[in-house]
């Protein structure tokens, strides 16, 4: 079993590829507890591209076989054949030891990873630091809520990389506006703020739409001590009619993260249009 996705995602993954080698590879010998991987949406672990027809390893298998491994894996997926395909494939690699493999909703099994990740550094041992930790965060579209969002972020030492989905906020919009009962969008933003925002906007065209509310979606990160330029920190994906579909947000709390960051988009292009 294969995740499909389009061609264009094969830069998402690349991006990621590029940022965990910099990552372990420059922390390996740090006084860190432990170097923890969090996937809240790791798929069967391959993917398939269209309309290439390439096939690909997916996010988990990336972290896996990374020239220097982590310490501790975490992977949440909620599809009963693509969990169990992806155990399967993570029983082929190399790693046998400290992966955490959770069946369900990212939104619940994340309070598993949190107590996880604080039993690791609950002893203080003499001369160590605390772990470091990075989550990818790359759900279809907005079934990431921000409660899943602010525990993460609440972990001192906590790389994100988000997938904004673009496309899953402004083709219902409209719908989400108009209802009266907390929707998709509401849980996404933890708020009812975006509904102010997008009031006021006197042209609501897909692209201003889309600006305002990454804007918005950013500045809420900020609370957790991303002190960084998150706008410039984005990644913005394109399809073949040149519509933006979702933007990869990096987010960390310190400036190494950032050229770690800035070091792995390089090996991209700028967005393919088809």
């Amino acid at each position: 079993m294969m995740r499909d996705s389009q061609d264009y995602a094969k830069d998402k993954l690349t991006i990621l590829s590029g940022y965990i080698s910099r990552f372990t590879t420059s922390m390996r010998n740090k006084k860190w507890r432990a170097l923890n991987y969090i996937d809240l949406h790791a798929g069967p672990g391959k993917n398939r591209f269209k309309p290439s027809g390439d096939i690909g390893i997916g996010s988990p298998l990336i972290a896996l076989t990374t020239q220097r491994s982590f310490k501790n894996y975490f992977f949440v997926e909620l599809g009963h054949q693509e969990h169990l395909t992806l155990e399967q494939r993570i029983q082929a690699t190399e790693i046998k030891s400290g992966i955490n493999l959770y069946k369900g909703d990212c939104n619940v099994e994340i309070d598993k990873i949190i107590l996880k990740l604080n039993q690791i550094d609950r002893e203080k041992i003499p001369d160590m630091w605390g772990s470091l930790n990075l989550a990818f965060v790359d759900p279809e579209g907005l079934e990431i809520e921000w409660k899943t969002i602010e525990k993460l972020g609440k972990q001192n030492r906590m790389d994100l990389i988000i997938n904004f989905s673009t496309s899953g906020i402004t083709r219902n919009i409209k719908q989400f506006f108009e209802s009266d009962e907390e929707t998709a969008i509401d849980r996404f933003f933890g708020t009812h703020e975006w509904r102010d925002i997008y009031s006021k906007l006197q042209v609501k065209d897909n692209t201003i739409v889309r600006r305002e509310l990454l804007d918005f979606y950013i500045h809420r990160l900020g609370q957790f001590g991303y002190e960084n330029d998150l706008k410039r920190d984005e990644h913005v994906f394109k399809n073949k009619k040149n519509r933006q579909i979702y933007s990869l947000i990096f987010a960390s709390k310190h400036k190494l993260g950032i050229q770690f960051w800035n070091g792995a988009v390089k090996e991209v292009q700028q967005p393919r249009l088809f």
